[in-house]
C-alpha cells in the first residue's frame, strides 16, 4: 500500500507540473495574411476559403491584406510570424516563386520556410487586347504586331505573371511589344479598355467584367482547356501557341514549424471546403479552376522551376 501510494504521488505531481494540454485548435481568431488589395483573385479566394474555416471550426478566420513591394510585404510578414497556426497566408504565384528569383532583396523560399497546406486554386490568365486593336484571334494579332514592331504596348507591375508573360510571348513568337509597368491587375484591365495600353495578361476573375461588358477582346486563356468561367474563350494551345505554358494560382502555406497537427487540421478543413459544390460554383464563376494534384511542395518546385526557366531567359531583374 504504501508502495502504491508512493507511485500515485508521483504521477499527481507529474501531472500538476507538466504543462496543460492544448486546448483544441482553434481557440481564437486565426489571420490569413494576402499580399494583395482587395478585389483580385487571391483576396478572393482567400476570403471564400476563410468563411469556410470559420464555420467549420468554430473560430473566426480573418483575412488581413497586406499590399506592397510586389508582394513581399505580405509573404514576409507571414513568414515572421509566430507559427503557431494563428497566422496563415494565401500566396498568388508571383511573390511565391518569382520574387525570390528576380529579386536581391528577397530572402525567403516559400518550399523552405512555409509548411505546405494546400493549392487553393489555379487562376487562368486570358490575354485582353483593346477595341482599338484590329485582330480578333491570336493568330491575326500576332500578324499585326509583327507588321507593327514597337507600336504596342502591354502591362504589367515588374516581375509579376503578367509581366513575363508579355516578355514571353515576345520571345517565343518573336514580336516586339514594349512593356509598360503597372500596379496592379485592376488598373491593367482598366488601361486596356481605355485604350492606354494595347493587351494585357489578367486572370480570369479581374478580365471577366471587362470582357462581359464589351469593353476589351480575349484571345486567349492560359491551361489544358477552357475556363469554365469564359468556354468561348481558346486555350494557347488551341489558338496555334501551345508552347506558352505559363498560368497563375493560389497556394495557403504557415509559417516553418507550425505544428504538424495544426496543418493537418486546416488541410483536411481547407480541402473539404473547396470540394463544398456551392463553394466549387462560386470559384468556378470567378474563373478559379481546381487544382488536380495536392502535393504542395512538388507543385511550388516545378512552378518555381518553370518560371526560373523564363526569368533567367528573359534576364528579368527586379529593383535594379
Amino acid at each position: 500500500m504504501a508502495r502504491l501510494l508512493c507511485l500515485l504521488g508521483v504521477v499527481f505531481a507529474s501531472v500538476l507540473h507538466s504543462p496543460a494540454h492544448a486546448a483544441p485548435y482553434p481557440t481564437r481568431t486565426v489571420e490569413i495574411i494576402v499580399s494583395y488589395g482587395a478585389g483580385g483573385s487571391t483576396d478572393f479566394v482567400a476570403r471564400a476559403v476563410a468563411q469556410k474555416l470559420s464555420e467549420r471550426l468554430g473560430q473566426p478566420f480573418v483575412v488581413l491584406n497586406r499590399p506592397g513591394a510586389s508582394g513581399t510585404i505580405g509573404i514576409n510578414t507571414a513568414m515572421r510570424a509566430k507559427p503557431d497556426g494563428y497566422t496563415l497566408y494565401v500566396g498568388y504565384t508571383s511573390e511565391t516563386v518569382v520574387g525570390p528569383q528576380i529579386s536581391k532583396t528577397a530572402t525567403y523560399s516559400a518550399v523552405d520556410d512555409f509548411e505546405p497546406i494546400a493549392i487553393t486554386g489555379l487562376v487562368p490568365v486570358v490575354l485582353i487586347v483593346s477595341k482599338n486593336v484590329k485582330a480578333d484571334n491570336l493568330k491575326d494579332f500576332i500578324a499585326e504586331v509583327r507588321a507593327n514592331p514597337g507600336k504596342y504596348t502591354y502591362g504589367g507591375s515588374v516581375g509579376s505573371p503578367p509581366h513575363i508573360m508579355g516578355a514571353w510571348m515576345n520571345k517565343v513568337r518573336g514580336l516586339d511589344v514594349r512593356h509598360v509597368p503597372h500596379r496592379g491587375g485592376m488598373q491593367g484591365v482598366t488601361d486596356t479598355a481605355g485604350g492606354h495600353i494595347d493587351m494585357f495578361y489578367g486572370g480570369t476573375a479581374v478580365v471577366k467584367p471587362a470582357i462581359d461588358s464589351d469593353s476589351v477582346k480575349p484571345l486567349a486563356v492560359t491551361g489544358d482547356g477552357r475556363s469554365s468561367a469564359l468556354p468561348n474563350v481558346p486555350t494557347f494551345r488551341e489558338a496555334g501557341v501551345p508552347e506558352f505554358d505559363l498560368a497563375s494560382w493560389n497556394v495557403m502555406l504557415a509559417p516553418k514549424g507550425t505544428p504538424a497537427d495544426i496543418v493537418a487540421t486546416v488541410k483536411a478543413e481547407t480541402l473539404r471546403a473547396l470540394d463544398d459544390p456551392k463553394m466549387r460554383a462560386a470559384l468556378a464563376a470567378q474563373g478559379v479552376e481546381s487544382s488536380q494534384t495536392q502535393d504542395v511542395r512538388a507543385f511550388l518546385i516545378s512552378e518555381r522551376d518553370k518560371f526560373g526557366r523564363s526569368v533567367r531567359e528573359l534576364n528579368i531583374r527586379m529593383g535594379e
